[in-house]
């Protein structure tokens, strides 16, 4: 009777923290798995109410799975204590942006695979090759890490997954992202004058 007081004792913080210990044994990976399903049961079904009301029933259960991927991936960098839930709600909005935008460039590719229905004059095409050309110089301007964050952002790439790659803190991701754009667009104005 006391084991189970204990276990419903435990909080997501103590959970939370057992998840990100997982590497030093593989007694403490056996605990981070255990601790991970308990998370899971305590929390699984509001997600699940949650996404429910923000995604297609036939994509609900991909992407419930692909949140709790990204919590056991993330959380032993991303998780600093507090609330569990404020956390795992964070997590899966920026799962859902990432997922929307991804969705959105694999919608433009396809539409730009189509045959264009209307014939263009021969003037935008060479405002729009110009401009292309102008963002490109740009962006090689722009120096890194600041266009290979751009160019990952475009792409449809996480700031977890960027800031991981190119060793940058998230804060200093965002602030980098937007000053980079803002001096995209003056350069790509300045050029196309």
């Amino acid at each position: 009777m006391a084991g189970t007081q204990s276990e419903t004792a435990e909080t997501d913080e103590a959970l939370a923290q057992c998840i990100a210990l997982r590497v030093e044994s593989e007694q403490a990976m056996q605990a981070a798995r255990s601790a991970c399903s308990r998370l899971y049961q305590r929390h699984a079904r509001k997600l699940l109410a949650f996404l429910a009301t923000r995604v297609g029933k036939s994509d609900l259960e991909d992407v419930h799975q692909e949140v709790w991927e990204r919590v056991w991936q993330h959380l032993p960098r991303s998780f600093h204590g507090g609330n569990f839930r404020a956390w795992l709600y964070q997590i899966t909005r920026n799962y859902l942006i990432d997922r929307s935008r991804r969705r959105q460039m694999e919608r433009l590719e396809d539409s730009r695979a189509l045959p264009e229905t209307r014939l263009r004059a021969p003037e935008e095409l060479l405002i729009d090759q110009e401009r292309l050309d102008a963002l490109r110089q740009c962006l090689q301007a722009l120096g890194e890490p600041a266009a290979g964050l751009v160019q990952a952002r475009l792409a449809g790439e996480s700031y977890p997954d960027i800031c991981t790659r190119l060793g940058l803190k998230p804060e200093r991701a965002h602030r980098l992202f937007h000053h980079a754009k803002e001096q995209l667009q003056k350069c790509v104005e300045r050029a196309c004058v």
